[in-house]
């Protein structure tokens, strides 16, 4: 029998998202090609977050030699991907590599492993595995865009995972891609701009399967909710249908503020369990926002911001927002502003964060552009391409930043701040289990901003955040001169 191993690489002593435990999930997308592989193969799933695939230093395998590894990653975790890959490799061991970086910079990975798998490795799993069989393996895949009837019983083998590793949350897929372009966000390049859903009954069927397994789950899509009045209806028919089956699950998900608006879906969202969605605010400042390319936001008006929270947590559903700090209109007074809003608006849970230029997203293009990204020591530094580091010279000072980012953790994250909070939110949300979800998430997320400031002193005592805006001004004052010369 052959053995094939699947990673989910995590660089070592790494911390931001996946120290919150609600999104510390299992990897359902390696699942998925867990079930698509032959039976006449052993397939076994390493998950770093949990345990080491190779030593710390990235030199020794800590698993039996397979016939074949596959790795998936994103861009901050792709160094140790390729620590993986060389490890597996010194040892003869074939490598494959998909996710979201291998997608948007196929020509680095190739450097590193047998093969590279481009978007979605579903729907060509089988191609892959039957051409390494006959000794047949290309160099490359492109396995597009997954159709969503496809997933019609292929269930990702969640029992291994959760046998395994005793998760407590798992996700699940109802929709894929994104039809906005927003300048941040790299989900257009992998997943497609193409609003896609699956038949509700295949969603039903799958919930109904896992139902009672997790003590939450995560619907998976970028904007569960959708971005037309069709999409609107058939979410809503789907949360229906959940409660007419009896499928109470606590569950959370990400969707846009738009469906504020919508009394309905909100009604059935919260008798089907959830407990919470998450919104990417991002901004209070419009023309923050129009920089962003944050179409959906700025249609609802930031001044409705709070009229769409209020009436979310009207239904007893905490409201989850996302900021992002780092922007060019930021100013030293902005940081107080969020923090007024935060407050004023009873948002339940707010993961603030450093705006990150992802890879090949036009906010990289623009930044790299202009000479501002000092980050660029490839791969290694990859690990700094997350919301908890800066990888581009700021408009504002760098001292500016980091004391306005400690007035936020000190009047968002402290722990008599979250505990008020909870206190609030049992009595307003009339929700217990999205009160102890808010709280839970809060406390998490006070661990992630502590180091999120620690990273940025470490930045600053360094000097090379310095020596980089030296460079920067130097760089502009040269182009400054030389236009100056040109006009006369």
């Amino acid at each position: 029998m052959k053995k094939l191993i699947l990673i989910n690489p995590h660089p070592v002593g790494n911390v931001g998202e996946e120290n919150v435990s609600v999104l510390n999930q299992m990897p359902v997308n390696l699942g998925y090609l867990k079930t698509l592989t032959p039976d006449h193969w052993d397939v076994d799933i390493i998950d770093e977050t949990q345990e080491l695939a190779v030593d710390e230093k990235g030199e020794n395998i800590c698993f039996e030699k397979p016939d074949l590894v596959g790795i998936t990653c994103v861009s901050y975790q792709a160094h140790r991907a390729y620590q993986i890959a060389t490890a597996c490799k010194k040892n003869g061991i074939p490598v494959i590599m998909g996710g979201v970086h291998a997608t948007s910079n196929p020509e680095e990975a190739a450097q590193y492993v047998d093969s590279v798998i481009i978007r979605e490795a579903v729907t060509i799993w089988a191609e892959i595995i039957a051409d390494f069989e006959n000794g047949a393996l290309k160099k490359s895949y492109d396995g597009g865009l997954t159709p969503m009837e496809m997933y019609k019983e292929l269930y990702s083998d969640r029992e291994f995972l959760k046998e395994k590793y005793k998760y407590r949350y798992s996700g699940i897929i109802t929709t894929a891609g994104c039809p906005f372009s927003c300048d941040f966000c790299s989900v257009p390049q992998f997943q497609g701009r193409k609003y896609r859903e699956r038949p509700i009954d295949d969603v039903l069927n799958e919930l109904e399967k896992i139902k009672g397994e997790y003590r939450g789950l995560i619907l998976t899509d970028e904007n569960f909710y959708g971005h037309s009045k069709k999409s609107n209806e058939r979410v809503r028919t789907l949360f229906k249908k959940m409660v007419e089956r009896g499928i109470y699950q606590n569950w959370f998900g990400f969707t846009s503020l738009n469906i504020y608006q919508d009394d309905e879906t909100l009604d059935y969202m919260v008798k089907s369990g959830c407990v919470g969605v998450l919104i990417g605010i991002e901004s209070i400042n419009e023309e923050t926002l129009k920089t962003m390319n944050k179409g959906v936001n700025l249609r609802i008006t930031v001044d409705k911001y709070k009229e769409a929270v209020k009436n979310i947590r009207k239904h007893g559903l905490a409201v989850w927002g996302t900021m992002v700090f780092g922007n060019d209109g930021d100013t030293p007074e902005g940081f107080k502003e969020v923090v007024d809003f935060i407050v004023d608006a009873k948002i339940d849970i707010m993961t603030c964060g450093i705006l990150c230029p992802f890879i090949n997203t036009p906010l990289y293009l623009r930044l790299n552009g202009e000479k501002r990204l000092f980050r660029t020591n490839f791969p290694e530094d990859w690990i700094y391409y997350t919301s908890h580091h800066l990888t581009y010279v700021l408009k504002l000072s760098l001292q500016e930043f980091i004391d306005g980012l400690e007035y936020v953790y000190e009047n968002i994250y402290s722990t008599d701040v979250i505990r008020a909070k909870f206190r609030n939110a049992k009595t307003e949300l009339n929700n217990l289990n999205a009160a102890m979800f808010a709280f839970r998430v809060n406390l998490d997320w006070q661990y992630v901003f502590h180091h999120l400031l620690e990273n940025l002193r470490e930045l600053q005592a360094s000097g090379v955040y310095e020596e980089a805006r030296e460079r920067y001004e130097k760089m502009k004052r040269s182009k400054d001169t030389g236009l100056a010369s040109a006009r006369s």
